[in-house]
């Protein structure tokens, strides 16, 4: 096939290159192969994978980690494989999900799959895999195992004419090179490929001014990163830290600094945790906050996989609706309905004694309220407090879902004192619902916030809905109640607090850094010296550490990876601005992830797909589930016909 190059035609066999060798770079070689399988090319193909983390797993994935940190998944409720009815255009290859792999591990059944490429691994993942059920939350160094093997199954897929080349190194930039994309790579390799797709994951977007002005303070700042990658070696025994963020990269961090020291969370049925912590004395202090203040609320011990969230009025107002969609007058009335539906109907199941009523006049009188007067693109809390207020009266349980919306309201002029004991109470209180489980009325209802936000993304996402507050409020509310941790991770938390090593300084922080240069000028090798100061309200906690534990999303706009800026540099890639307003993704065509140019024209080769393409299409964060038609899964097999059709080979 002749490609034409910036020095004349050359005839070279077609090539693509995938930038990113985790889930989706595996899961778009897997539709490769299903394309070519299907309709077999005469033509040669060399298939070019660049990935300088652990090729297969990816950085987040990566093996070799520790096996303290978690996925935030359940075994049972992930895979890689596309199933029969999925939304595809090359056939299906049904797989095995992580949880039947591990119990063909353990002999409990077989695969053809699996007998055809056995993956033996190391003694270290013995007792997980020996102990490990469909509702648990394996290491991810496991998973990374599952995607390790589920690679080379897709390896195993590609014809005999589809060579596969590994650049286990960094893909600098990406210039065009007549009809080619010419990719320099950190080993200074340079790639040529005719079609090329990014899939790169978690690439950080650079320092905002503040931490820029943290790091050249000198006093020791750990800024947003991987928690595997950042270096937490930095914390000394004993010394106050100052921990921004309560989601998994916390809790992460949490973990590092306790169990990865030695530390021992301990069974203790006379502690409200249910633990009782046993230090190293290696530990540090953390002095914990964030926007909202509070931690992430523990997901639902279920013993099983989670129920299935009844969204019967989200629906049919998805179904009714027309662009523009307003989420916060569209959509969020509908949603709110459903969440105290859920919440009257399982209190009715759990405590019937605590309804005035019969549940179906219940029922009836939240369809009855009229929230249009309160429905609101600004804000999610009008329509809360209404049905709250409706349903006052017919219960001795009152439902208030804008308390957990937001769980320090009126805590504002509490001492840092009261502020802890009132946040150790309310975790003890989380702790008690989410082993409650199917049984919780609170949990039903947050269940099903949690549970809209992947249809409420879908409705509005490519510029069909604009980006409302209220939208942005929710969402931040539904990864809140949803994507928090294991229960255990909130019981290590509250036992870390019984224990004096967790302070929590409550909501919407300002941090300042001081400086003494003693330490410099004193020729000592310990860095600067200073302090972080930290104020919520009246609040504050001083501290000679500071960690940023959370991983702030991509942005096309700001991203000092040098390969990011080659994008922009090339007027390769736009930002996705529906409305005229600009967001941190790249703006990606609908039907083959193609990127788009400041001029509006689509590229020729360039591909992005997931997690930088997160604030244009819905569910980009989210790991494929069985028997949901995974919308990545959907991705990535759009991905790869369209890689084959501008390689030339369809």
């Amino acid at each position: 096939m002749p490609t034409q190059l910036s020095g004349g035609f050359r005839f070279v066999a077609a090539s693509i290159a995938i930038i990113g060798a985790g889930p989706r770079g595996i899961s778009i070689t897997e539709r490769l192969a299903a394309y070519l399988r299907a309709t077999p090319s005469k033509d040669p193909l060399t298939l070019h994978i660049i990935d300088d983390a652990q090729i297969g797993a990816g950085r987040v994935w990566n093996t070799t980690q520790t096996h303290t940190l978690c996925m935030n998944t359940l075994a049972g409720a992930v895979t890689l494989f596309t199933e029969p009815g999925a939304t595809v255009g090359a056939p299906v290859l049904e797989g095995p999900t992580m949880y039947e792999w591990i119990q063909a591990l353990r002999g409990e059944h077989s695969h053809p799959l699996i007998d055809a490429h056995p993956h033996p691994l190391p003694t270290t993942f013995t007792e997980e895999i020996r102990t490990t059920r469909p509702e648990s939350n394996p290491s991810r160094a496991l998973y990374g195992e599952y995607l390790r093997w589920v690679w080379q199954v897709a390896l195993a897929q590609l014809p005999e004419y589809v060579t596969v080349v590994e650049h286990n190194t960094r893909a600098r930039s990406i210039r065009e090179d007549g009809d080619a994309d010419a990719i320099e790579l950190a080993d200074g390799t340079v790639v040529h490929a005719d079609a090329t797709v990014l899939a790169t994951g978690w690439v950080l977007p650079g320092l905002s001014p503040a931490q820029q002005a943290f790091t050249d303070s000198g006093v020791t700042y750990i800024g947003p990163n991987n928690p595997v990658e950042q270096d937490v070696d930095r914390l000394a025994p004993g010394e106050q830290v100052l921990v921004r963020g309560m989601g998994m990269g916390f809790f992460d961090l949490m973990a590092l600094v306790t169990i990865g020291r030695g530390g021992r969370f301990v069974e203790d049925a006379s502690t409200r945790s249910g633990l009782r912590y046993e230090p190293s004395g290696r530990e540090p202090h953390l002095a914990v906050t964030s926007g909202r203040g509070y931690p992430y609320l523990p997901k639902s011990e279920y013993h099983s996989l989670p129920p299935k969230a009844d969204l019967t009025r989200l629906r049919a107002a998805i179904a009714n609706s027309q662009a523009p969609v307003s989420f916060g007058r569209d959509l969020w009335p509908a949603l709110a309905r459903d969440t105290y539906a859920a919440y009257y109907t399982t209190l009715a199941r759990v405590r019937p004694q605590a309804l005035k009523l019969p549940l179906d006049e219940v029922l009836a009188a939240i369809d009855a309220v009229d929230l249009d007067t309160h429905a609101s693109a600004a804000s999610i809390f009008p329509v809360a407090e209404a049905l709250s207020a409706a349903c006052a009266d017919l219960t001795t349980e009152p439902f208030h879902l804008a308390d957990w919306a937001d769980p320090l309201a009126g805590t504002e002029t509490l001492s840092l004192e009261e502020l802890n004991h009132h946040i150790g109470q309310r975790m003890a209180a989380d702790i008690r619902e989410a082993v409650a489980a199917a049984d919780s009325p609170i949990k039903a209802g947050l269940w099903v916030i949690s549970a809209g936000r992947k249809p409420s993304a879908i409705a509005t996402e490519n510029g069909r809905g604009p980006r409302e507050a209220a939208l942005s409020q929710y969402m931040a509310f539904g990864q809140m109640v949803g994507s928090g941790p294991p229960l255990f991770r909130t019981r290590e938390l509250l036992a870390l607090t019984d224990a004096s090593l967790a302070t929590f300084l409550g909501p919407n922080p300002t941090t300042e850094v001081s400086t003494s240069d003693s330490a410099s000028d004193s020729g000592s090798d310990s860095g600067t010296e200073g302090t972080y100061t930290a104020r919520s309200h009246s609040r504050s906690v001083s501290a000679t550490a500071l960690v940023d534990a959370f991983l702030p999303g991509p942005d096309v706009r700001t991203s000092g990876d040098a390969l990011v800026a080659s994008l922009r540099n090339g007027s390769r890639v736009r930002p996705f601005a529906p409305g005229g307003v600009e967001t941190a993704a790249p703006e990606t065509d609908a039907s083959t992830r193609r990127t788009v140019h400041p001029d509006g024209t689509l590229d020729a080769r360039l591909h992005i797909v997931g997690i930088p393409t997160g604030k244009q299409w819905a569910d980009t964060t989210i790991s494929p589930m069985p028997g949901t038609n995974p919308l990545m899964l959907q991705e990535t097999d759009k991905t790869a016909l369209s890689l084959l059709r501008q390689a030339g080979l369809r």
